[in-house]
């Protein structure tokens, strides 16, 4: 945060007055210090029992609660707290495995989560968030009081600036949580910008509010007043159903957005030349509820249909969501320590090829004697800063093993790793500083993520002006596409596992294996099979005369390098692959 942004935070929150609750003592002491230095009037109360009581004596504008407390804990005290007033800011205190109380503190309309232990950077954006909210609630108040005496043109202005987004006109997230309660609304749909920011890197602020702009005309027309529009954070928009009680009308209004959305282009002018600009949305959907649970319930299914790949999905509470975001928080909170504690490291697993042997680096974390494969927990940070933490980890830590090593080693790159300015620029970085460019392959998965070729191809020139050479990962999954290998050239093309598992007792996965392979090299690239398990799968695979394999039938991934042990026999149409001895 900037020198002035944290000048503007404090000159807001020093005449706040906070009830701070906290049993601990050594937690009271730490944490009313790094308090102090934001707020002037701080209330100290031991465990729930006595902040309960500091609150019917005095009038705070925030309470910053502990969770597990004698007398009363948390829970207890707060819903005490919001009998008498529930309007009052709460943050609340609490460590990953305290996990039971939350779905608990979303009902009770809890406005915020400190993790513990607290960390500087998370304590003052929170803070940040509440002060905000509170600002603007005594800004408004201010505006109730002063109401009768402003002039009616300012008084409107004003009322405007409340209730609508500065950029769009649409109205904001005010006006939404009003709608809610007002006209007691049955259906809501969170309408989320995929990959936005990966656009704001690509076009800059200026052409992304340009194109926010153009998104929020074609909500509205789409909307066409049956429902009200609404954009809530930096991409991130809402439809307020509040005249139809129907299920079907939501999800009719939701895939309308999403077939338009993704069939045209937003159109934007740069400087007199106009640009167009393909994008997709994620859309969750909740309905016939308790306004109060619209939000929360909404963002969870939202995400859930982000880890999924799904366009569109409605709450229920058959989907098990709580579960999932209990899970997301602890996922977060097992790759925070690991990468805290330098537990990340990378497994190796070969890669058997005409001309040698390769390794493709696999990130790992070790968590007490344990292996957690990057499926248990890297679709829940993936919108969290821990994401690229972990991806220049793997990639220093893979170059570090390999830096006076013979052997050739791949390592895996998505399409949010590619997109990310800062990531592509730590590679170059790691490449000047080394001699390994001519050794290493980048494997990108290409999957439904892959919303802007233009961006893959680009990166691919890049790397391959530097020596690297380039890999499409999972090819032939759902969405690939032939078209694709003309597009971006690269050097290998690794077949998709969900292909080549079967591909001894599936007609129709050697059928598209064999397609694949034969295209591959009228185009000059060579193919690897990935997910050879079994000596079967490995007899077909040599049919199709690839260039390489893969899989556990040659070894597992392990996090030593070690000679590859296998059987000698003819591997990629009679040819006999060359032994790299570690």
């Amino acid at each position: 945060m900037s020198e002035d942004k944290i000048e503007q935070l404090l000159k807001f929150s020093n005449p706040l007055k906070v009830l701070y609750v906290e049993d601990n003592e050594e937690s009271r002491v730490s944490t009313s210090g790094m308090l102090e230095n934001f707020f002037g009037q701080i209330s100290v109360a031991i465990d729930g029992r006595d902040g309960w009581e500091k609150f019917r004596q005095e009038n705070f504008d925030l309470i910053i609660s502990d969770i597990n407390m004698p007398q009363m804990n948390g829970i207890e005290m707060v819903n005490k707290i919001r009998e008498l007033n529930s309007d009052i800011p709460i943050l609340i205190l609490s460590a990953y495995n305290e996990s039971e109380y939350f779905m608990d503190t979303i009902r009770m309309g809890i406005d915020g989560y400190l993790l513990k232990p607290i960390e500087f950077e998370q304590f003052v954006e929170s803070i940040r968030k509440i002060v905000e909210k509170i600002r603007l609630k005594k800004e408004n108040e201010d505006y109730q009081e002063n109401l009768k005496s402003r002039v009616k043109e300012k008084t409107d202005e004003l009322k405007y600036l409340y209730y609508h987004d500065a950029l769009t006109g649409l109205q904001n997230r005010t006006a939404l949580l009003e709608n809610i309660d007002h006209f007691q609304a049955s259906g809501l749909s969170l309408i989320d910008l995929n990959r936005f920011s990966a656009i704001n890197d690509i076009y800059g602020a200026e052409i992304g509010d340009k194109i926010l702009v153009g998104v929020a005309k074609v909500l509205a027309e789409i909307a066409d007043g049956e429902c009200s529009v609404h954009r809530i954070s930096g991409d991130q928009f809402v439809y307020l159903n509040t005249k139809c009680y129907d299920l079907a009308f939501c999800i009719q209004k939701a895939n309308e957005v999403i077939e338009t959305i993704k069939s045209t282009a937003i159109k934007i002018d740069v400087n007199g030349s106009e640009i167009e600009v393909n994008l997709s949305v994620t859309i969750a959907v909740a309905n016939d509820m308790e306004g109060s649970k619209f939000l929360g319930c909404a963002d969870m299914a939202l995400n859930y249909a982000k880890k999924t790949y799904q366009p569109l999905v409605v709450y229920s509470e058959g989907l098990g969501l709580e579960k999932h975001y209990v899970d997301d928080l602890k996922a977060v909170s097992v790759v925070k320590e690991a990468l805290k504690e330098d537990r990340l490291v990378p497994f190796f697993q070969p890669i058997i090829k005409e001309d040698g042997i390769t390794y493709e680096c696999l990130a790992r974390i070790l968590d007490d004697g344990k292996v957690i494969s990057p499926f248990f927990f890297i679709d829940s940070i993936k919108n969290t800063p821990y994401y690229h933490e972990l991806t220049k980890m793997m990639i220093r830590k893979s170059i570090d093993v390999f830096r006076d090593r013979p052997e050739s080693f791949s390592l895996n790159l998505s399409f949010e790793d590619i997109s990310n300015k800062k990531i592509v620029m730590f590679i170059k970085e790691q490449l000047a500083a080394t001699d390994i460019a001519k050794r290493l392959i980048l494997e990108i998965l290409e999957t439904e993520d892959i919303e802007d070729f233009s961006v893959v191809r680009d990166f691919i020139v890049q790397m391959k002006a530097l020596g690297v050479k380039v890999a499409l990962d999972d090819f032939g999954s759902g969405y690939s596409n032939f078209s694709h290998l003309i597009e971006l050239k690269p050097d290998y093309i690794k077949i998709d596992g969900s292909l080549i598992k079967n591909i001894d007792k599936d007609i129709n996965s050697h059928i598209l294996s064999k397609a694949i392979v034969n295209f591959s090299k009228e185009m000059g690239i060579k193919v690897i099979a990935e997910y050879v398990h079994s000596e079967s799968v490995y007899e077909k695979v040599k049919e199709l005369d690839v260039y390489g394999c893969q899989g556990y039938f040659f070894s597992e991934p392990l996090d030593v390098l070690e000679p590859v042990q296998y059987k000698k026999e003819e591997l990629c149409g009679g040819r006999e692959p060359a032994l790299i001895e570690t």
